[in-house]
């Protein structure tokens, strides 16, 4: 604000100086008449407008110095381009106000449209005086004028139109265009203006002057208006518009942020009374464009039409566009064409069918033409934005949060559905590619938005089934991301949808609760996943072979969640026969084979059996060495729990050599942040742990911690994984209270998004209750060490490693409370005897 009055005084200063040199002209003397001469704007300035102080600045530098040159070499050319709202045209109609008497002409042109444009250059020649009769002529009468002179050619946005034609011939003048189409700065000589919302403290003030709250209330509403502010992004328009929701007494401004999930339609299309913008509500705004598409008859024109809802029903978040590729990847497989007859939850043609035309699953190479001209047509317009990624070369998109809620509230129910089925066929059949899923974790975002949506508008109108089958995949998606309380909600919804429930398990819905089964492994309830996993086997044993692939995978699945409850002897005795029938109908290198033995080594592991473990384990990596290529996923997998199992054998040199190998290839294959990368640097940091290389174990934890700050969400089980590793390095080295510290925040952030017995929870409890003990803490560390023995033995089996590890420490603590009460009474006893 402090600028903005500088420079209004500055103006103040010119004008002043204007009016004494008009003064001091003797009578026989010509005056000039006081400029501009040619005012060609065709509205006044909205009083509401805020900020934009050094945006004003730069333009203002920009017109000077067209001014000052006396002979320029070329036009001066600005353009501000961002999506409908911002307030572009609104910054230079406050321009014009600012520099109206340094120009002998200022003249406004509507460019939306061809005939709007040459009529206001036909209005400019009959000012000028122009002889000529057409438009051009006008255009022209401006270039040879030579007096200084601003031409404004506003809402530039119609990538059909060449915007040259309209820029006069000379190198005299300015020029400053607004458009919505980032790729007319190859128009651009002098200034480009990328224009965003407005920083939130001027947010904030347009707020709170559009609802005509005074100043001094203004302080007591700071933290209102702020949330205001941040749920519309700062965007000039929105503000202004809820501001007068607000001013009329629909609601007051703490009521807002509610009011606009129960009704954000209806905010977003609310029209001020009272100076009102160009369009009259947001989503006006963003309509226009869509205007200016359907009148185009071309199939880039019909395929962006089409791909803008159907991006609309992911998040707005960066969407990389690789997904359309393994989309169509996953569409030509035999799982497309023939799809598993005793899967009734399997893609089929049915679902190939949904997929949009410009994805052209009929071809037999991948053409991303059509696609990438749509995606440059809607980002013509600003209804989304392109990036490119360095490291992989590949591009996404993302869109701005109002423009997604206007793409899907534009839709009617119908339209919706058919966009939903549409996203739900490109991300299902994307899902065969795991490799790729498990390296992009910013796609948990749009699988979590792409399952929230209404069971009714998914299931409108399409075979309940075929739905069934998207949602499927969609679920064993959020399962690899651990998108666990997400896949937990989904699950109960779409089985309530369904009429479905635990008591009767039908063989078309199998895959749905074994699904659930997995879920409820990694959320720790292991008693209701082997309650699910035996009810699935008790059906597919009435209607399965001893041996069907089918019938062991369910098998394979209870043997883990045995495994993770503790039940050992009964894991290893599932597993041995799962791999006594796969060792006898299939090759030695079949994928299945080995999943199952790498299991069994694990469970061989788990039990103490360390030797058995490293010759299956050794065996499997012999085999993958074989036959994959060393940096297959599989064949590091399986080096990396060879490398564990050394471990667990005292053969320490060895594990270390093994994981630097891995982490070598990891670093010549995969990007910094990818899972396997970040999950061998870790196991080889708890190695240098426990070898008492405390100094590059906590330096490789912090780089993971770093990594996993940028890239994985707050709650991610890996991220919270390698925080609580680098609280135990920190303890280790000494730094008590940093180790602390970090343990504190994992136990908060699990307490809000995981159940209380879950078996990360309780590992942080457990491990943070130790510290507190040890660190001279004693009554909270026993106190939260009795709260974790009391949930281990709700959920876990008696024997169970965890549980009787905790109850060993709490006993621990115990019997040292007991002497420390027993020497405290000595003492006052032997104190009382002396008195």
């Amino acid at each position: 604000m402090a600028d903005a009055n500088k420079r209004h005084q500055e103006f103040l200063q010119r004008f002043d100086q204007l009016e004494k040199n008009l003064a001091n002209h003797t009578s026989n003397e010509p005056i000039e008449p006081r400029w501009p001469v040619h005012w060609r704007v065709s509205r006044s300035p909205n009083a509401l407008f805020t900020g934009r102080d050094d945006i004003l600045e730069e333009l203002e530098a920009c017109v000077q110095s067209a001014l000052n040159g006396p002979h320029p070499s070329q036009q001066s050319r600005s353009l501000i381009f961002g999506i409908g709202g911002q307030g572009k045209s609104e910054i230079c109609l406050q321009l014009v106000q600012h520099v109206h008497n340094l120009f002998w002409g200022i003249f406004w042109v509507d460019v939306s449209t061809t005939s709007a444009a040459e009529s206001a250059f036909l209005d400019i020649g009959k000012r000028l005086n122009s002889s000529g009769s057409t438009w051009q002529d006008g255009r022209e009468a401006l270039a040879n004028a030579s007096k200084p002179w601003i031409l404004i050619l506003d809402n530039a946005d119609d990538p059909d139109i060449d915007y040259q034609d309209y820029f006069p011939s000379s190198p005299r003048g300015a020029v400053l265009m607004t458009s919505r189409n980032k790729e007319n700065q190859h128009y651009v000589t002098d200034k480009t203006i990328a224009l965003e919302g407005l920083p939130v403290n001027e947010a904030q003030e347009l707020l709170l002057k559009a609802a005509d709250i005074k100043e001094h209330q203004r302080a007591a509403v700071q933290e209102d208006s702020l949330k205001v502010a941040e749920l519309l992004q700062s965007h000039p328009l929105a503000l202004t518009l809820a501001g007068a929701y607000i001013r009329a007494g629909h609601c007051t401004l703490a009521r807002y942020p509610a009011e606009f999930v129960r009704q954000r339609k209806r905010l977003l299309q609310y029209k001020a009374r009272q100076a009102k913008s160009r369009y009259a509500d947001v989503y006006a705004t963003f309509e226009a464009s869509i205007e200016t598409l359907q009148k185009a008859e071309t199939e880039s024109a019909r395929d962006a039409l089409e791909l803008l809802p159907v991006l609309a029903v992911c998040a707005p978040n960066v969407l990389p566009m690789q997904l359309f590729e393994m989309a169509w990847r996953g569409a030509q497989s035999d799982n497309a064409d023939n799809a598993d007859k005793e899967e009734p939850l399997s893609l089929g043609q049915w679902h190939v069918d949904q997929l949009m035309p410009m994805i052209q699953v009929d071809s037999d190479q991948w053409d991303p033409f059509r696609l990438m001209e749509a995606v440059r047509i809607l980002e013509t317009f600003a209804l989304l934005s392109t990036n490119m990624d360095t490291d992989s070369g590949r591009s996404s998109v993302s869109m701005h949060p109002l423009v997604h809620a206007w793409a899907r509230d534009r839709q009617e129910k119908h339209s919706q559905h058919d966009s939903w089925i549409k996203m739900g066929c490109i991300v299902a059949f994307s899902s065969e590619e795991k490799e790729a899923w498990t390296r992009h974790e910013r796609l948990r975002a749009h699988v979590e938005a792409l399952t929230s949506w209404d069971m009714h508008c998914m299931f409108a109108s399409d075979p309940p089934m075929h739905v069934t089958c998207i949602l499927h995949q969609c679920g064993w998606q959020l399962r690899r991301m651990r998108s666990d309380a997400h896949l937990s909600v989904l699950l109960k919804r779409l089985l309530a949808h369904l009429g479905l429930n635990d008591s009767t398990i039908d063989q078309p819905w199998l895959g749905l609760y074994s699904l659930q089964a997995e879920n409820c492994d990694d959320r720790g309830d292991f008693r209701e996943a082997i309650t699910l996993c035996e009810e699935v086997l008790k059906v597919q044993s009435l209607n399965l072979p001893d041996g069907h692939p089918h019938r062991l995978s369910t098998q394979h699945r209870l043997a883990s969640t045995n495994l993770d409850n503790g039940q050992f002897r009964e894991a290893i005795s599932l597993l041995e026969h799962i791999v006594s029938i796969r060792e006898r109908t299939l090759r030695e290198d079949h994928p299945h084979l080995l999943e199952s033995q790498h299991e069994l080594a694990s469970a061989y592991l788990a039990q103490g059996q360390v030797e058995e473990a490293i010759s299956l384990l050794e065996h499997i990596v012999s085999i993958q060495e074989r036959t994959l290529v060393e940096e297959h996923s599989d064949r590091l997998v399986s080096q990396h729990e060879l490398a564990s199992a050394y471990v667990a054998h005292g053969q320490v040199e060895e594990t270390i050599s093994l994981l630097e190998h891995i982490g070598s290839i990891n670093q010549r294959t995969l990007v910094e942040e990818h899972p396997h990368r970040l999950a061998s640097q870790h196991e080889l940091a708890r190695v240098y742990l426990a070898h008492g290389q405390v100094e590059e174990a906590i330096s490789l934890l912090e780089h993971i911690v770093s990594i996993g700050g940028r890239t994985l969400s707050e709650d991610h089980p890996n991220r919270l994984s390698s925080q609580h590793e680098l609280a135990r390095a920190y303890y280790q080295n000494g730094r008590t209270q940093e180790a602390l510290s970090l343990e504190r925040k994992v136990v908060q952030i699990q307490a809000q998004t995981l159940s209380k017995d879950h078996p990360d929870r309780l590992k942080s409890e457990h491990n943070i209750a130790t510290h507190l003990w040890r660190s001279g803490h004693t009554h909270e560390g026993r106190q939260l060490m009795e709260h974790v023995v009391m949930v281990r033995q709700s959920v876990l089996n008696e024997n169970h490693p965890d549980l009787v590890n905790s109850q060993d420490w709490l006993k621990l603590m115990r019997d040292e409370m007991q002497w420390s009460e027993g020497e405290e009474e000595k003492e006052i006893d032997g104190e009382q005897e002396t008195t």
